[in-house]
């Protein structure tokens, strides 16, 4: 048996045996003292059969010459030919068929005589098998005068002439998982072959325009786009060029950093939001005539305490990405711990509000006059904060989550500095904060009333902590269980089907689900198709793999799959008009 298992594994490593030859080439079969002259790797493909590029693409080896020179002889490294792309669904590779040289440079030594020159050849020779090879080769070659030429001479000037020569100035930009090469003039057919091997596939569609052609390349999964773009640029019936260019950030980053610091502005009126706005108008109040550069120190600390928060639930996104696990946006709420401790911190602020206790430097920040109580309720902020998302947060999320995680952290750091803006300005107003009233015994009723919030937030946290330990069974009929499985029957029915991503924990969702999905007209509405509900209260992986698929991080997410028609998403914050619309009703 282990014979037969054998002789099958081994099979088509002997049926490719020979598919490639190799020979060491020299322009020179007598070389002057210190002349450095042309010579080459030939390698003769079998039909069918190619080897690689120095970056080979989805897959493959980069063809190897390991030298053994005597003293006195060097050789440089290939300069490689353009390669041709290399297409076996779903991969594809850059490399070379037929009858190849690829060309380099010797250099003879000062003193005369005779040499054998040895070098390894190493590559990869594929077919509908890949099998590696590898060869020994001899190149002898006389040191002394006159030069004499080599029949291999003409072969080699060729293949010289025909290696890529620079090209016109290009620049580049980053994209959405690639980078865009913006080449001036018309370019048709052309392809782009990068050099660097953080990119998969060559390049993407050609957008050839009047003054311009671009071709999007796109980047492995996880790799960063780099600082610089080069490579060779091949067009039909014209010698191939060498290009290269910074890479500048692109209009998708941009636009992404703006849409995550709208989000934090907008998260500040949120109902998430509600709790924490207590505690900084309270703080506002506290300040009220005091010292402009306290009044910004605080500002700044709160701001920083916000952003940092911001970037540490970032980096743990990241963090469990890497270790292939699927989190989103308010994850730490996935977690029945982590709701019982917050539960229980909004109890112990409500019940210092009401003067009940006093906590070192007044927890929160609550009428601290050090610096660090502001950092921790810019923390605090954005820990409650969670449940909600703003619009334009959905969209810059989601795309963050598949970023470099240079990218990602920006994204995250804009969406702090939106959300701390309003209140690190205002705060840091000296106009506004003379208008304020100055404290006074008032506060004390003031601070009581502010308490109210805070013991709402723990009853809905606890309420969130009861979801998470026992599920709650449907209560409403119209909503069937989500799967993927449900959705494409429902879909090859010929039915409209309405799915709602959403989670116990996630306000913005209930308020959605009580004060737009629960109507009459809407639920009649979603009668006549299918209904679906995803909860994501506890970790899902399916629906987080679904919301990743939608381009999303977190919940709320509303998806319309209408007759024969593609998927549409719908905004955070519903009206009964958006919903009504998208299912097609009157």
């Amino acid at each position: 048996m282990k014979a037969l298992l054998l002789a099958a594994l081994l099979c088509p490593s002997l049926a490719a045996a020979g598919a490639v030859r190799a020979e060491l080439l020299s322009s020179r079969t007598t070389a002057a003292p210190a002349e450095t002259f042309n010579a080459g790797l030939r390698l003769v493909h079998k039909p069918g059969w190619h080897t690689y590029w120095l970056n080979p693409g989805d897959s493959g080896m980069a063809t190897r010459l390991d030298w053994r020179l005597p003293p006195g002889w060097s050789a440089k490294p290939f300069v490689w030919p353009a390669p041709q792309r290399i297409v076996a669904p779903p991969l594809t590779s850059f490399g070379y068929g037929g009858d190849l040289v690829l060309p380099l440079e010797l250099t003879a030594p000062s003193t005369p005589g005779r040499a054998l020159l040895r070098a390894t050849a190493e590559w990869l020779e594929c077919a509908e098998v890949c099998v590696p090879g590898k060869a020994v080769l001899n190149l002898p070659v006389t040191v002394g005068l006159p030069s004499r030429e080599s029949p291999d001479g003409p072969r080699l000037r060729a293949a010289f002439d025909a290696l890529p020569r620079g090209g016109p100035a290009v620049s580049a930009r980053r994209e959405d998982g690639a980078v865009v090469l913006v080449i001036p003039g018309r370019w048709p057919g052309a392809e782009f072959f990068p050099w660097q091997p953080l990119f998969e596939g060559g390049s993407g569609p050609v957008a050839v325009g009047p003054g311009r052609t671009e071709l999007s390349v796109t980047l492995s999964p996880g790799a960063a786009a780099p600082s610089e773009l080069s490579g060779v640029l091949v067009r039909p019936g014209e010698p191939p060029v060498v290009v290269a260019a910074k890479v500048r950030p692109g209009l998708a980053a941009l636009r992404h950093l703006l849409f995550a610091f709208l989000g934090g502005l907008l998260l500040n009126l949120m109902p998430c939001v509600f709790p924490v706005l207590s505690l900084k108008v309270l703080g506002l109040l506290q300040r009220a005539g005091g010292s402009a550069a306290a009044a910004r120190g605080h500002a700044a600390a709160y701001a920083a305490g916000v952003i940092v928060a911001f970037e540490l639930l970032a980096a743990a996104l990241l963090a469990a990405r890497a270790a292939g696990a699927s989190l989103g946006w308010g994850f730490h709420l996935q977690s029945a711990p982590v709701v019982a401790a917050l539960a229980l911190l909004c109890v112990l602020v409500g019940l210092n509000l009401l003067g009940l206790f006093e906590v070192g430097t007044r927890l929160m920040g609550i009428g601290a006059r050090a610096s660090g109580g502001s950092f921790f309720s810019g923390v605090f902020a954005v820990v409650v904060a969670a449940p909600c998302t703003a619009p334009f947060m959905g969209a810059a999320l989601g795309w963050a989550l598949t970023r470099p995680a240079p990218e990602t952290l920006a994204v995250f750091g804009a969406l702090g500095a939106g959300t701390a803006a309003p209140f690190a300005l205002l705060a840091s107003w000296p106009a506004l904060l003379k208008r304020l009233p100055r404290p006074g015994a008032w506060m004390e009723t003031l601070k009581k009333a502010l308490s109210v919030p805070m013991f709402l937030t723990a009853l809905w946290l606890l309420w969130v902590l009861a979801r998470l330990l026992a599920p709650a069974p449907a209560a409403d009929a119209l909503w069937k269980t989500w799967s993927p499985e449900a959705v494409t029957a429902s879909r090859a029915a010929g039915r409209t089907a309405f799915v709602d991503f959403t989670a116990a924990w996630c306000l913005s969702c209930q308020v959605n689900e009580r004060v737009v999905l629960s109507r009459p007209e809407v639920k009649a509405a979603l009668a006549r198709g299918d209904a679906f509900k995803a909860d994501w209260t506890d970790r899902d992986p399916a629906i987080a793999a679904e919301l990743a698929a939608h381009g999303r991080s977190g919940v709320p997410l509303y998806i319309v799959y209408r007759k024969g028609g593609e998927p549409v998403s719908l905004p955070e914050i519903l009206t009964p008009k958006i919903v009504l619309d998208a299912l097609g009703e009157p």
